[in-house]
């Protein structure tokens, strides 16, 4: 066996011993159950939602901005730039500006607009 410096022969036994320790002084912060995981991530479900619509928006503006320049470059340079890539680019573009709507009118259809939003049900305590 090579040799290897005494600190290293003991990095990982002590990484475990300080992750579980770590762990174990986190303990009331972790979760006791699966109901209790469920819960917090239905809780979490609306700003998911609001970071996916906020995201759609940014990009489908910047890949709008993409458009506009790819279409100024194949006015310039026709030969260069094709149109296609600049239609590819307004179709992203437009695709991502109403993926929010979508996703809400998709919603609706599929669970009615009377569905109720992250309510978790089902198996909430695992064990005794």
């Amino acid at each position: 066996m090579p040799y290897q410096p005494n600190w290293r022969r003991f990095a990982a036994p002590a990484a475990w011993a300080v992750t579980g320790a770590a762990l174990l002084w986190l303990e009331p912060v972790l979760a006791k159950s699966a109901g209790e995981i469920g819960a917090h991530l239905a809780g979490q479900g609306e700003n998911l939602g609001k970071a996916v619509s906020a995201l759609a928006y940014v990009g489908g503006m910047g890949s709008g901005a993409i458009a506009f320049y790819k279409f100024k470059s194949n006015r310039e340079n026709p030969q260069q730039h094709p149109i296609g890539h600049a239609f590819g680019w307004g179709a992203v573009c437009a695709g991502l500006l109403f993926l929010p709507q979508t996703f809400k009118t998709s919603g609706d259809t599929l669970y009615g607009p009377e569905a109720t939003q992250n309510d978790p049900k089902g198996t909430t305590i695992i064990g005794n």
